[in-house]
C-alpha cells in the first residue's frame, strides 16, 4: 500500500524517466533468455550440467549487457526529457510573461508622482518631455493656471491646446472645488468664500494667458459644472491622472499623479471621455491669431467676468503669479 502511494506520487518527469530503464532491462533478459533457451536445447551432444553453466554465464553477460546498456539509454533519455520541458518552460513563461506586459500596459502607470508641497521637478520634467513630443494638448481641471507656463516652455508648435475649466458662472461648482482645496496647508484658515474668490481669479488670470499663446497654437476652452475628482492632462503618447481628493493630495499643495501610456484603457477612456465633455461644454470658445483683445472681453463678459480692462493688469498679475512655477519648469528643463 505504501509503495502504491509513493509510486502515484511520484511526478510524471520521474515516471517518465524511470519508463525506458524498465523497458530496456526485460526486454533485453528475455530476448537473451529465449535465444539461449532455444540454442541449448538444439544441441544435444552437451551435458546438462555444461548447459546450465552455459546458460548463467550467458545470462549474467546478458545482464551486463543489459545495465550497461539502460544506464546509456536512460541517460540519453532523461536529457531528451529535460531538454523537452525545459523548452515547454520557457516558451510557457515567455507567454505568461508577454501577458503579464500587455496587462501592465494596459492597467498599470508607467510612473507616479507622489503628492508634494514643492514643485516636482521629476514630474515636471517627464510632463514637458511628452508635450514636446505632442501634437496637442489636452487639459481638464479647476483653472488651469499652469498651462500657459507650460506652453511657453514648449519647444515646438502645437496643432491645438484644448482645455475644460470649471464654469465661473456656477457657483455651487466652485463652493464644491472649494471644499476640496480646505485642507490644504495654503488655505488653512480661509473660508470657503475667500478660497472660492481666489479658483475664480485663477479661471480669470488662465484665460487671459491662454488666450496670449494663440501664437503657438489655436487654444480652444470649454467649462464644466461638474467637479471631476481627477485632473487629466493628455498628450499623444501619455496621459497623466492626478487625483484631487486622495488623503495625500489634500495634504499637500500639488497632488498625487500616475502617468499612463497611450496603450493603456485609462489613456483611451479618459481622452474620448473628455474630447465629448469639450463638445458639449458650455460656453465653447477657440481663440486664433485672428482674435482681439475686445473679443477676449467679450469672451469674459460671457462667462461671468465684467468689467476686466484693462487686461494688461491681469497679464502683470499672472506673470508675478507664475514667476515661482516658471522658475521650477526651467530648473527641471536644465536637471534634464
Amino acid at each position: 500500500m505504501t509503495r502504491r502511494v509513493q509510486r502515484q506520487e511520484l511526478s510524471p518527469a520521474k515516471r517518465l524517466r524511470q519508463r525506458p530503464y524498465r523497458y530496456a532491462l526485460a526486454l533485453v533478459l528475455t530476448c537473451a533468455s529465449i535465444l539461449a533457451l532455444i540454442l541449448l536445447y538444439a544441441d544435444r551432444s552437451i551435458s546438462l550440467t555444461d548447459k546450465f553453466t552455459q546458460i548463467g554465464a550467458g545470462l549474467a553477460a546478458a545482464i551486463i549487457f543489459a545495465i550497461i546498456y539502460t544506464v546509456l539509454a536512460n541517460r540519453e533519455y532523461s536529457e531528451l526529457i529535460r531538454d523537452e520541458i525545459a523548452g515547454q518552460l520557457t516558451d510557457h513563461m515567455n507567454a505568461i510573461l508577454h501577458s503579464i506586459k500587455l496587462l501592465n500596459e494596459q492597467f498599470l502607470p508607467t510612473d507616479q508622482y507622489a503628492a508634494a508641497k514643492e514643485f516636482d521637478s521629476r514630474f515636471n520634467r517627464d510632463l514637458t518631455r511628452d508635450l514636446s513630443r505632442s501634437s496637442f494638448y489636452f487639459f481638464r481641471g479647476t483653472s488651469a493656471k499652469y498651462v500657459p507656463a507650460r506652453l511657453r516652455q514648449c519647444n515646438h508648435h502645437l496643432e491645438v491646446t484644448q482645455v475644460i475649466l470649471l464654469d465661473p458662472h456656477d457657483a455651487s461648482t466652485i463652493d464644491a472645488r472649494a471644499q476640496d482645496r480646505r485642507r490644504r496647508p495654503e488655505y488653512q484658515g480661509s473660508s470657503i468664500q475667500e478660497i472660492a474668490t481666489s479658483i475664480r481669479d485663477e479661471i480669470l488670470l488662465a484665460i487671459v494667458a491662454l488666450f496670449d499663446c494663440r501664437d503657438q497654437c489655436d487654444i480652444e476652452i470649454g467649462f464644466s459644472n461638474t467637479t471631476s475628482p481627477v485632473r487629466i492632462e493628455v498628450f499623444d503618447d501619455s496621459i497623466y491622472t492626478s487625483i484631487y481628493r486622495s488623503p495625500e493630495s489634500q495634504r499637500n499643495t500639488h497632488p498625487e499623479t500616475a502617468r499612463f501610456s497611450k496603450d493603456s484603457q485609462t489613456y483611451q477612456i479618459f481622452r474620448d471621455e473628455c474630447r465629448r465633455q469639450l463638445q458639449l461644454s458650455s460656453s465653447r470658445k477657440r481663440f486664433t491669431m485672428r482674435d482681439t483683445d475686445r473679443e477676449l472681453v467679450e469672451f469674459l463678459d460671457s462667462v461671468g467676468f465684467a468689467e476686466v480692462e484693462p487686461l494688461q493688469d491681469y497679464r502683470q498679475q499672472y506673470q508675478v503669479f507664475i514667476a515661482s512655477f516658471s522658475d521650477a519648469l526651467t530648473s527641471a528643463g536644465a536637471a534634464a
